[in-house]
């Protein structure tokens, strides 16, 4: 029997070989970028460290930031100044306390341990100062967090004053007219029977303190009346009062220019603060939450 022309050719048999090497290449080829693929694709054990991190711990980053951090609480070196050893102790550490936190949490450890919860809320909110901090807000922000809070930079204002009550309406309201005419305060208490009320009894006081010892209402109208001046009579619980000011700076605000470092803090603790209630919201509204009868 003859053999075809096709296998006599010398050509169709180096085809031949040559598609079958080609066929085997490309299997190698895929099978090698499918193993490379495989063996450094993220989440996998042989993974490489991202620049910003100094470990992998179960794909969980130890952060460069944060090894320098401890390196420099611990040491008191930089990392260009740490001897091996030094790097290696800090590095350990880290690792271990990774390790013993994932395991905690592994075993629910975290839902009973104050310490760890302490924590792991402790590094959360300490990310969100650091994101706050970072943030340089322009002059006209910070004024107008100024303006906005402007009572936050006022002095504490002074006073002093006299305060008496009247045996009624009527004697209050002459004393008043007398003191008002320039008669003395005393005389004209003296006159009428007005007797000090023993609020204030201290001269010279700063407004909070005045606050507490008269009480709000009083206070109030007391902070009104300019040195030198009386009041009118002040119907209150305790009697018809009536208060002579002899001395009155009320608080003023500090000018911007002074207190600008205190209103960049103020600003960023504002931000964490605002930041803070934000992330509670959104991890709020995303959980479900069961909470038991009567505790609504």
């Amino acid at each position: 029997m003859n053999t075809p022309a096709a296998y006599d050719n010398p050509l169709a048999r180096h085809s031949e070989r040559r598609s079958i090497i080609l066929c085997a290449i490309g299997a190698v080829t895929g099978l090698i970028v499918a193993g490379t693929g495989l063996f450094t694709a993220q989440g996998t054990r042989i993974a490489g460290v991202p620049a910003e991190d100094v470990a992998m711990v179960n794909q969980v980053p130890i952060l460069m930031s944060d090894y320098i951090a401890n390196l420099r609480a611990a040491e008191g070196v930089g990392l260009d100044n740490a001897t091996p050893a030094q790097r290696r102790k800090i590095l350990d550490q880290m690792i271990s306390e990774e390790l013993y936190v994932q395991r905690s949490i592994e075993l629910g450890q975290q839902n009973d341990i104050t310490e760890v919860r302490a924590a792991l809320v402790g590094a959360v909110e300490a990310q969100q100062a650091t994101d706050a901090a970072a943030t340089q807000p322009d002059e006209d922000t910070l004024i107008a967090f100024y303006n906005q809070r402007i009572s936050q930079y006022e002095d504490e204002g002074t006073i002093t004053l006299i305060d008496m009550i009247a045996p009624d309406e009527a004697a209050a309201g002459a004393a008043v007219a007398e003191i008002r005419a320039g008669k003395p305060v005393t005389a004209a208490a003296s006159v009428h029977g007005l007797r000090p009320s023993g609020k204030m009894a201290d001269g010279e006081e700063y407004y909070f303190a005045g606050r507490i010892h008269l009480g709000d209402r009083l206070f109030d109208a007391a902070s009104k009346v300019p040195t030198g001046k009386v009041s009118d009579p002040i119907t209150a619980p305790d009697g018809i009062h009536v208060i002579a000011v002899t001395q009155n700076t009320p608080p003023k605000a500090s000018p911007y220019e002074m207190v600008r470092d205190k209103v960049l803090s103020d600003y960023r603790a504002d931000k964490i603060n605002r930041m803070r209630a934000g992330a509670d919201a959104f991890l709020r509204r995303r959980a479900d939450i069961q909470i038991a009868k009567g505790f609504e």
